[in-house]
């Protein structure tokens, strides 16, 4: 039964933890706050993403590897908690991203390639105030005229366009510029984390873009070969800043420009909308994904669903883990008492590990706890069934008690490992919920163990110290069961 002071310092610790499992749950943050829930219990936005080179080549997994941690670094700097990012096969990523108010802002965030261009704009030409429905016809007609331009040549330049609010009037402002080929200055010469949302002299809202010394170099170089060919032409000295194939800003050139320079829209009164200048800030500072991506498939969870998916996990986690208390009362009477006691730690220091790991809560994962529930007791009930032999001999509760524990252990040892051995192989071959449903069995299992072996074993020497004698009655057992002749010790 193990000494009183043992039993004592066991209990004495089990408090502490209960004490701190209570502080990581209600008191460091909100109590609605403390539990962090996966996509199917709070809403959220689900999205699978193909890989491929340009140009049709195959994407290799070291690539996929590198585009999965750039998307994981985009979703970490809007604030969002718990992303699940894993790559999928030979050139599929899936992103699980919970607790996502706007979708589809955040699946055009990961899915951009993010490849920052500088271009010496060739010519231009453009319609103002395109009425919503047309912009597609007009922007096909302004890319037939410049590929009629004498500075488009095939194979040398292309078209990228442009499309903004108007500064006047609506509809949407439609440009198309004449570049090269390729960008005369590229994303490599921003300085890393170099992107920041800031406000100009006028008080609107901009990206400015702090280059490396060398690309400060370089942009002096184009903006003074931009001024010095406008000088000549007559044309206006342009310059177009793409992110992919999409034209963010066209700044005239003035001066040249140096390591500093920025991103703007003088079109609207505040110049960038917010959510742009965030978006434009995160996929400039976690760098271009390496591969192009397409989005597959996207399946939103609204938080309504999610709610009800709460609501039924925890009412049907709740009703078994009360139905299991109850049996064990049931059936072993006093030493139900002692397990249901140490079931109630067990569930109390469970959620405290969660909250403390942490681990995204999903339906798997409240299942997966309720089978650690079941394996919580069915430990218990090993060991309570060898002491009710052990009672049924003739031996004393405390003798039967110690007899108990030192026979049943190694049952429960040996259903646990393979268990164990389960959930690894689970977690090993599994992807997304399931390895959370893995995950929280083997936390249930080891700390089912710690429970039914020392919490339960601790607190039946407590009683058995203090004086406590247990009848064959309160055991369980009738006492029509009990040997006549009573075992020694």
């Amino acid at each position: 039964m193990g000494s009183p002071r043992n039993n004592l310092v066991i209990l004495g610790a089990v408090v502490v933890l209960l004490g701190v499992a209570a502080y990581l749950i209600f008191l460091r943050q909100p109590v609605t706050e403390s539990t962090q829930l996966g996509l199917d219990l709070q809403g959220g936005v689900s999205a699978q993403l193909r890989g491929s080179q340009t140009g049709g080549g195959t994407v290799s997994r070291e690539e996929m590897e590198q585009a999965s941690d750039v998307i994981r670094q985009r979703i970490d700097r809007l604030g969002v908690a718990e992303p699940d990012v894993r790559v999928q096969g030979q050139d599929q990523i899936v992103v699980q991203i919970p607790g996502v108010e706007n979708p589809n802002e955040v699946i055009d965030i990961i899915g951009r390639t993010a490849q920052l261009g500088f271009y010496q704009v060739l010519a231009t030409d453009g319609s103002p105030n395109t009425p919503t429905d047309e912009v597609d016809s007009v922007g096909k007609e302004i890319e037939g005229n410049l590929k009629d331009d004498q500075d488009f040549k095939p194979g040398k330049t292309k078209v990228i366009f442009e499309e903004s609010p108007p500064i006047q009037g609506d509809g949407t402002d439609v440009f198309g510029y004449v570049v090269r080929e390729q960008p005369d200055l590229t994303g490599e010469a921003l300085q890393q984390n170099g992107a920041n949302v800031e406000f100009d002299s006028n008080n609107k809202r901009v990206v400015s873009l702090q280059l490396t010394a060398e690309g400060g170099n370089q942009m002096a170089d184009l903006t003074q070969e931009i001024l010095n060919d406008a000088a000549v032409s007559g044309e206006s000295a342009q310059m177009a800043i793409a992110l992919d194939q999409d034209v963010q800003s066209a700044p005239v050139v003035n001066e040249v420009l140096s390591d500093q320079i920025s991103i703007s829209n003088n079109g609207l009164p505040d110049g960038l909308p917010e959510d742009e200048a965030r978006q434009l800030e995160t996929v400039l500072n976690t760098g271009a994904l390496p591969v192009n991506m397409e989005i597959i498939s996207q399946t939103t969870v609204g938080p309504t669903l999610g709610l009800s998916s709460l609501k039924s996990g925890l009412l049907a986690a709740l009703l078994g883990f009360g139905l299991v208390l109850v049996l064990l009362v049931a059936i072993y009477r006093a030493l139900g008492l002692v397990a249901a006691l140490a079931l109630l730690v067990y569930a109390f220091l469970m959620w405290g590990i969660v909250v403390a790991v942490p681990v995204t809560m999903t339906l798997p994962g409240i299942a997966g706890i309720v089978l650690s529930i079941g394996v919580a007791a069915d430990a218990n009930v090993v060991i309570f069934e060898r002491i009710k032999e052990e009672v049924r001999r003739g031996r004393t509760s405390r003798a039967a008690i110690q007899a108990g524990y030192d026979r049943g252990f190694r049952a429960i040892i040996d259903g646990n490992i393979t268990t164990l051995i389960t959930a690894f192989i689970l977690f090993a071959l599994s992807t997304g919920s399931v390895r959370g449903f893995a995950v929280l069995l083997v936390i249930g299992v080891l700390l089912s163990v710690f429970t039914a072996v020392l919490v339960t074993r601790a607190l039946l020497g407590l009683l058995s110290g203090r004086g406590v004698q247990l009848s064959p009655g309160m055991m369980g057992v009738s006492k029509g069961d009990v040997s006549t002749q009573r075992t020694a010790g």
